[in-house]
C-alpha cells in the first residue's frame, strides 16, 4: 500500500469516526440546537410582531403575503412605521448569547467526545465552565487574523474595479475574483481549524496557559496541514452543499408553504450544527491518535525532545520509549 493511500484511507478514518462520535453522543447536537432554536425565537419575536402589526391584513401586504415583491418590500423598509432596523438589536442580542453559550459548553463538549461517554450534567457544566475562561482568553487571539481576512473580503470590489481598469474581460475579472474568494475562504477554515487544535490541546493536556497553547497548536496544524484541512474541507463540503440545496428547494417553495418552510429552514439550522460538531469530534480523534507522536519545544535539537503526552490507548504504551544509553529496570547500575 502506497502513503498516499494509506493517507486516504486514515483520513476517511477520521472522517467516520468524527460521525460515529456525533452520533453515539447525539444528546449534545439535540441540546444546542434546542437552545439555537429558543434564541432564534426571541431575536425575531420582534420584527414578527412588528411586521404584523404594520400589514395586517392591509392590501398593501399582499405581495409579501403571496410572494415576494422586492419593490414593495423597499416601499416597506422605508416607511416610518414599519421600523424593520429597530429589531435588528434584539436579533443582534440572541446571535451574541449564543455565541457565549457555544464557547461556554465547548468544554463541555470536547471532554464527552473526548472520553467518548455520557456525561452527567454536573460533569458536564463542570467540564465546560473549568475551560471556559481559557476559552475566553483563547478566543480573542483569532480576532487579529479575521480581522485582517475580513479586510481582503472587503477589498473584493476593489479587485473588480482593477480588472476593469487594466480592461480585463468580464471572464476574466470574475474568475480573478472568484479565485481570491476561494483563497480567502481556504485561510479561514484554517484559522478556524487552528484555534480548533488549540481548544483540543487545551482540554486534553489540561493546558493553562493559552498563548503557548496557541503557538504550539499552530506548529501542530501547520506539520499535518494536508491531512486536517483534507477533512475539514470534506466535513464543510457536506455544510456547503446541504446549505446550497435547501436554500435552491426554499426559493422555489411557494410563500403560503409556511409549514414546509419553516420545517426546510430548521433543517439547514440542524445539518449546520451537525457539521460543525462533526469536525470537532474528528479533531478530537485525530489528535488523540496521532498528538503523542510529536515533540514539543525544545532549545537545543542535537537531544531527544520531550513529547506531548495523552492517555494511554491500545495503539500507545502507557510508558514513553526510553532514550539511547539509559539503563533497563532491573539492571544493575
Amino acid at each position: 500500500m502506497t502513503p498516499e493511500s494509506t493517507m486516504a484511507d486514515d483520513n476517511k478514518g477520521l472522517v467516520a469516526a468524527g460521525a460515529s462520535l456525533v452520533w453515539r453522543h447525539q444528546r449534545v447536537l439535540w441540546w444546542v440546537f434546542a437552545v439555537n432554536f429558543v434564541l432564534g425565537a426571541i431575536g425575531t419575536a420582534s420584527a414578527y410582531h412588528q411586521l404584523r402589526r404594520t400589514l395586517g391584513h392591509s392590501l398593501a401586504g399582499q405581495p409579501l403575503t403571496n410572494g415576494f415583491d422586492y419593490g414593495m418590500f423597499l416601499e416597506l423598509v422605508r416607511v416610518p412605521e414599519s421600523n424593520l432596523y429597530g429589531s435588528h438589536g434584539q436579533s443582534l442580542h440572541a446571535a451574541v448569547l449564543f455565541f457565549l453559550f457555544m464557547l461556554f459548553i465547548t468544554g463541555g463538549i470536547l471532554t464527552v467526545y473526548r472520553e467518548d461517554r455520557n456525561l452527567k450534567t454536573g460533569e458536564f457544566f463542570g467540564a465546560s465552565g473549568g475551560f471556559f475562561w481559557r476559552f475566553v482568553r483563547l478566543a480573542l487571539f483569532p480576532l487579529i487574523p479575521l480581522a485582517i481576512l475580513g479586510a481582503a473580503f472587503l477589498s473584493v470590489d476593489e479587485v473588480f474595479d482593477f480588472a476593469n481598469y487594466v480592461a480585463m474581460s468580464d471572464r476574466r475579472g470574475f474568475y480573478l475574483i472568484l479565485a481570491g474568494a476561494i483563497l480567502l475562504t481556504l485561510l479561514a477554515l484554517f484559522v478556524r481549524l487552528w484555534f480548533d487544535i488549540a481548544q483540543v490541546r487545551a482540554v486534553v493536556q489540561d493546558e493553562h496557559r493559552m498563548w503557548p497553547n496557541l503557538w504550539k497548536a499552530l506548529r501542530i496544524t501547520w506539520r499535518n496541514v494536508s491531512t486536517l484541512f483534507r477533512v475539514y474541507l470534506c466535513i464543510s463540503g457536506v455544510a456547503w452543499v446541504t446549505l446550497a440545496a435547501g436554500l435552491f428547494v426554499w426559493a422555489k417553495l411557494p410563500p403560503t408553504a409556511t409549514p414546509v418552510t419553516f420545517l426546510l429552514l430548521e433543517f439547514i439550522i440542524l445539518t449546520q450544527l451537525l457539521t460543525r460538531l462533526w469536525q470537532r469530534a474528528s479533531s478530537v480523534t485525530w489528535y488523540q491518535r496521532h498528538a503523542a507522536m510529536f515533540p514539543a519545544d525544545t532549545v537545543d535539537y542535537t537531544t531527544p525532545a520531550p513529547v506531548e503526552l495523552v492517555e494511554p490507548t491500545e495503539e500507545m504504551p502507557a510508558t514513553a520509549p526510553k532514550a539511547d544509553g539509559a539503563p533497563e529496570e532491573g539492571s544493575g547500575s
